[in-house]
């Protein structure tokens, strides 16, 4: 008699995380449920999905959403239950108490949880590890940013300990240039808690990528950066390239006071002509840059899975450098910014356009372009995502028109 077809439920709204797991455990034979999706979301497309569950969103007042979830886990006795963001790591979390008899759940273990989910107790651990951290001030009142202000000039880099919460949501890392937006932004992240300010560090994003058992590598990969809004934030545009030593020391001197287990994404900074790099944040979760180490071969969702279910250890250590992967929508916004930033401006992530169409090209003549939503063996995701795109630019196309004719008339 054959063994029963493993099954995982995978919890996230956000489509192109989601999609990577569901794509990878989907692959490897698993059986791959979903909920908390969206209903946009793309990954509800993906052939490897085999049902997605409608539950009640996470409530920390309402606890619905737990009744239907220990339902739904005692109908369908997954062997494993995937949070793919922090709110969702966090409710699991804290109420895996009640919902563990009925399967398995990942989440970090509750030290990495304190320490990682707060920025500023992350970058406490970071510098007593040695690890290179920008020029920081904590700040708590106006005086404290204005003084912070006068110390490290402009942009000043303003992080508050948490962005994902409901106490400081809508609240980003934020860039400030002028004295006066200082003044407007600040208030609002001070509402919050405490804010870091920071000197700001010219260069790319890199992510060291990993999983762990208790602080131990298991499987790791690297990328940098290609395209980043140009203040910062999620790229939309990756290379896969070789493990940088000192970043890998770094990452691991973070992540092993904590004794991590599971999977991370640790986050640098990169000046190219220098070589000089500081730490930015550890993600405590999948990350938006999955689909790039999945395409390489660095299998970090199914990694995970086997790891967790069958005590796996022994994962390839070799993955494809030079692999490209492209968040198409948010690549084609990036695209637009750049065509009309200030290139002069150093602390603009910008790129020339001759290269921007040089790589474009190169990429794709030589077969190392890769699309987060469209992939062979799975393409109604991609197709659903490109149909979106041309409808939004028919719809910028028409108010464009319409506002021509309003002007004429």
């Amino acid at each position: 008699m054959s063994n029963p077809m493993k099954k995982a439920l995978v919890l996230s709204s956000v489509s192109r995380t989601v999609l990577a797991v569901i794509r990878s455990l989907g692959r490897g034979g698993v059986e791959v449920h979903s909920a908390w999706n969206r209903p946009n979301c793309i990954s509800l497309r993906s052939r490897y999905l085999h049902a997605a569950h409608k539950l009640p969103p996470y409530s920390d007042t309402d606890l619905g959403w737990k009744t239907a979830l220990v339902d739904l886990m005692r109908r369908e006795r997954f062997d494993l239950i995937v949070p793919c963001t922090d709110i969702d790591t966090l409710a699991l979390h804290r109420h895996r108490v009640d919902l563990e008899p009925f399967g398995r759940i990942y989440t970090p273990n509750d030290e990495a949880i304190a320490v990682l989910f707060d920025k500023h107790r992350t970058n406490a651990l970071a510098r007593d590890a040695g690890v290179r951290l920008p020029r920081e001030i904590i700040v708590t009142d106006m005086e404290g940013g204005r003084a912070a202000w006068r110390e490290f000039g402009a942009p000043l880099v303003l992080k508050p300990s948490r962005t994902f919460d409901h106490a400081s949501q809508g609240l980003a890392v934020r860039k400030v240039r002028s004295e006066a937006e200082l003044s407007r932004v600040l208030p609002k992240f001070l509402a919050c808690g405490p804010v870091a300010a920071q000197q700001n560090f010219i260069g790319h994003g890199a992510g060291v990528e990993l999983l762990l058992d208790r602080g131990e590598k298991l499987l790791a990969f690297q990328h940098v950066r290609v395209h980043e809004p140009l203040e910062g934030g999620q790229s939309t545009y990756r290379k896969s390239v070789a493990l940088s030593p000192e970043l890998l020391d770094a990452a691991l001197r973070i992540l092993r006071p904590v004794r991590y287990t599971g999977v991370a994404m640790v986050e640098f900074k990169v000046n190219p002509s220098t070589g000089d790099w500081i730490f930015v944040e550890v993600n405590a979760r999948f990350w938006g840059s999955l689909p790039l180490s999945v395409a390489a071969g660095a299998d970090f969702p199914l990694a995970l899975f086997e790891f967790l279910t069958t005590g796996r250890r022994d994962f390839p250590v070799h993955y494809r450098t030079g692999i490209f992967a492209r968040n198409l929508p948010l690549d084609l916004d990036w695209q637009l910014a750049n065509l009309h930033a200030n290139r002069r401006d150093p602390t603009l992530a910008t790129k020339k356009l001759p290269a921007v169409v040089a790589e474009t090209v190169a990429n794709m003549l030589t077969l190392r372009e890769r699309w987060d939503s469209l992939t062979l063996d799975d393409p109604a995701p991609g197709i659903a995502e490109i149909g979106s795109l041309m409808q939004r630019g028919f719809a910028r196309l028409t108010r464009s028109h319409r506002a021509l004719d309003a002007e004429a008339a």
